[in-house]
C-alpha cells in the first residue's frame, strides 16, 4: 500500500501518523473499526458496486484494491444525458430557424 500512497491520500485524506498497513495485509479476516472522526466516504469498483468506508485504513485498503470515489455508472449516465440535451437543443435551433425563415418570405 505504501507505493500507492499518493492515490490513497488523494481519495481518503492524509494518512494518520500511527497507521500500519501490515496488520491489514497479513490478516484476511481483519475487521475495520469505525473511526468517529473520519467522515464516511463512498467508493465504487469498476462494476459499479458501492462500499461506505468509515476509517482511513479501510478507505486505503479499498483504494489500494482498485476502488475509487468516482462512480463509473454516473459518469457514463451523465455523458448520455448531456449528449442528448446537445442534440435536442441543436435540432430545436435548426427547426426554429427554418420555420421562421419560411414565415418571413
Amino acid at each position: 500500500m505504501e507505493n500507492n500512497l499518493e492515490s490513497i491520500e488523494s481519495q481518503c485524506g492524509i494518512s494518520p501518523e500511527d497507521t500500519s498497513f501490515k496488520q491489514v495485509e497479513s490478516n484476511p479476516n481483519y475487521i475495520f473499526e469505525n473511526d468517529p472522526s473520519f467522515e464516511t466516504i463512498v467508493l465504487y469498483d469498476v462494476e459499479g458496486n458501492i462500499v461506505n468506508v468509515n476509517s482511513w485504513i479501510e478507505c486505503a485498503h479499498y483504494v489500494n484494491g482498485g476502488w475509487s470515489n468516482l462512480s463509473p455508472s454516473t459518469v457514463a449516465g451523465d455523458m448520455i444525458i448531456f449528449s442528448g440535451l446537445v442534440i435536442i437543443t441543436t435540432l430545436y435551433i435548426i427547426l426554429k430557424k427554418t420555420y421562421f425563415s419560411y414565415g418571413k418570405n
